[in-house]
Formats: structure tokens, C-alpha cells, sequence
């Protein structure tokens, strides 16, 4: 499971904060509400990659102790994701502004 939850984790980093995506999300944060919220808010970020982790690796089952295990996976791994974003933002930033380029962060 910690597997699983790194991989959330990573996913989420890769496909919302990775610097060569940032025209393709400014481009689909303008095309309407649902790609903006999606784009901007990492617990929906977090719990959607983790829906998405968790239907991988599961077996799907038509069972409410299914539908439970995977809402819980994608409520923790959401949860997981804002603390990451909320501790390792700053230092993301300082990382990206000492060892990127100014002209290519436009």
C-alpha cells in the first residue's frame, strides 16, 4: 500500500506541478470550471490519481466493502496530497527559481 501511495503521490507531482506541463494546464484551466478546480486543487488532484491508483491495483467488485476501500484510498491519498503540496511548495519554488533559467519560465 505505501507503494501505491507513492505512486499517487508522484503521479500528482508529474501531471499538476511538473514545470514542462504548466502551458498545457494553463491552457485547460481556461477551457471551463471543472479543468480549472481539478488544475487548482491539489486534494482533488490527490483523490482522483488515487481513485485512479486504486482501480489499477484492485480488482473491481461489486461489493460496498469495495466502494469503501477505494474511497478511503482516494480520501488519504487526497489528504497526503494537500500535505505535500502545503510542506514541499515552498521549497519546490526555491528549487525551481536557483536552477531554472529565467526565459524559460515564462
Amino acid at each position: 500500500m505505501i507503494f501505491q501511495i507513492l505512486l499517487v503521490l508522484s503521479i500528482r507531482f508529474f501531471l499538476f506541478d511538473f514545470v514542462l506541463f504548466k502551458n498545457v494546464r494553463t491552457y485547460l484551466s481556461t477551457k471551463g470550471y471543472v479543468f480549472w478546480k481539478l488544475l487548482s486543487c491539489p486534494f482533488c488532484q490527490g483523490f482522483w490519481c488515487g481513485l485512479g491508483v486504486f482501480l489499477v491495483f484492485h480488482p473491481i467488485a461489486f461489493k460496498l466493502s469495495f466502494l469503501l476501500s477505494m474511497l478511503s484510498f482516494g480520501f488519504v491519498t487526497a489528504y497526503l496530497s494537500l500535505m505535500t503540496i502545503a510542506i514541499f511548495y515552498p521549497l519546490i519554488d526555491q528549487f525551481e527559481d536557483k536552477y531554472t533559467p529565467f526565459d524559460s519560465r515564462k
